[in-house]
């Protein structure tokens, strides 16, 4: 079997949802903004640092030509209300209730996200600005270095929560948010919009008992696993749950009889468009060498659409799913 990366699991699932055809972008040089982009009403023009990964970005006014790469990012963008910035998406997929009417009419620059779109692509929309949810859009075959980028004209955010090497909290949501509110001069909506979030996540009650929980993020041969790293670790620990699997980091393989082993009490069962939850929990149920799983023989599944296991807009519906489903 092919090990299908995160990236790609992501961005398949984002894809499928994706029924309009790519438009075509503007050629210009992206630090160049064109004479409609000047004439957009934009925020006043203040000076802005934030710091993401690690580095420290300068804006020295309201970015006018945004570019999102991911469903998470272009959730946050629309929610803050900068749809009329919106010069771009790749793989807008489904997106959330809340911010899906406020899309249409918006430019899709690629209708899939794996592999990441190239620089020509992104830049054919000629932005000033990219927010990315994954943090192989930087990749040497993609957008590349984000210094460079820079140097170009072009500045970019990376949400948080995906930065190498992070472990992932919803926290870190809520600075994201904070800091493109900053960024886009909507610092208001930025406040209201965590305020909502946090009363959401906290109103949330964890389950008693310290269920052992196996994330499954596809696999045949051999499951997958996102990695104690990924956000999806922090939303099991508040749902009350423990991660069977705190050693193994980031995204990887795991071996079934190590799996069998752990004996987790409920399996989350992340829904992907190569591996769609009805799917996956046939092929666990069917497959005998784990039969005697806890989780499986008492069918303790708990399915979470792949893009709500990410930083963004979804980490409260998220945890809830995560809480009723222990509880059962």
């Amino acid at each position: 079997m092919r090990l299908i990366t995160p990236r790609a699991a992501r961005a398949l699932l984002a894809g499928a949802g994706v029924l309009a055809a790519a438009a075509c972008g503007q050629s210009a040089s992206p630090a160049a903004n064109t004479a409609a982009a000047q004439a957009t009403a934009q925020p006043s023009a203040t000076p802005t640092e934030v710091s993401n990964c690690g580095a420290t970005y300068r804006f020295e006014r309201p970015p006018r030509r945004i570019v999102t790469s991911s469903t998470i990012a272009t959730e946050i963008v629309l929610a803050l209300g900068a749809r009329d910035r919106l010069a771009g998406t790749v793989a807008p997929g489904e997106l959330l209730p809340e911010v899906a009417a406020s899309f249409e009419g918006v430019n899709i620059i690629a209708k899939s996200a794996f592999p990441p779109p190239s620089k020509e692509t992104v830049f054919a929309a000629n932005p000033d600005f990219v927010v990315s949810g994954y943090g192989d859009d930087y990749g040497p075959k993609a957008l590349g270095d984000r210094a460079q980028l820079r140097e170009e004209g072009v500045n970019s955010y990376l949400l948080s929560g995906n930065c190498p090497g992070r472990k992932a909290s919803v926290e870190d949501t809520y600075t994201d948010i904070r800091e493109l509110g900053r960024i886009l001069g909507a610092r208001p909506r930025a406040e209201e919009l965590v305020s909502r979030l946090t009363a959401e996540v906290d109103a949330v009650r964890p389950v008693s008992g310290t269920p052992k929980v196996f994330d499954y993020a596809g696999g045949l041969e051999k499951p997958s696993t996102a990695g104690s790293n990924g956000l999806i670790d922090d939303l099991i620990r508040r749902a009350g749950g423990e991660n069977v699997f705190p050693e193994v980091t980031s995204y990887a393989q795991i071996s079934w009889e190590e799996l069998v082993k752990r004996d987790p009490d409920a399996i989350v069962v992340e829904d992907q468009a190569f591996e769609p939850a009805d799917k996956a929990i046939a092929f666990l149920t069917s497959y005998e060498p784990i039969r005697n799983v806890t989780a499986i023989r008492e069918k303790r599944f708990v399915v979470i659409p792949v893009n709500d296991t990410q930083p963004g807009l979804r980490n409260g519906r998220a945890l809830k799913t995560l809480v009723a489903g222990l509880a059962r």
